[in-house]
């Protein structure tokens, strides 16, 4: 019987299976709490109106595929971009995914807050990205930085 050895490096970065499954489950996440709560109106957005007015959409959990597919080209344009210009010589897809579902877990933290809890010291979703991109890019350094060790 073989024993199985642990390795004792630190995962910094979620693999694509796990970190695909997540990010799937935030954007149905997002797109139910749009509807519970704000009856579909994230559809009303200036970006999301043209695009769901020219397919016909009105419910917001039928954009989750074409969200994805947005994703995938954001997470491997990025990840050419890291390793390009960052020169990280491995998982650098592996490290835009995480910092993405890392950045939109926080949004959606931020929306069951401001939904469930009435958590109004953010009261524009808009004052969130500052926030949100400092969380990206913090996150972003310390992991680069253990993945180039």
């Amino acid at each position: 019987m073989k024993k199985s050895v642990i390795s004792k490096e630190q995962k910094v970065v979620l693999s694509k299976t796990y970190g695909w499954i997540i990010l799937i489950g935030l954007v149905i996440l997002d797109a139910s709490l749009d509807i519970i709560f704000a009856e579909g109106k994230g559809l009303e957005s200036p970006v999301w109106k043209p695009i769901a007015n020219f397919l016909g959409v009105n419910n917001p959990l039928f954009l989750t595929p074409l969200i994805m597919i947005i994703f995938y080209f954001g997470v491997k344009g990025g990840a050419w971009l890291s390793k390009k210009v960052d020169k990280i010589p491995t998982q650098a897809e592996e490290l835009v995914l995480t910092t993405l579902v890392i950045v939109y877990g926080v949004f959606v933290l931020w929306l069951i807050s401001v939904y469930l809890f009435n958590f109004t010291l953010i009261k524009n979703h808009l004052y969130l990205i500052p926030i949100l991109i400092i969380i990206g890019i913090a996150y972003s350094w310390w992991a680069e930085k253990k993945l180039k060790k």
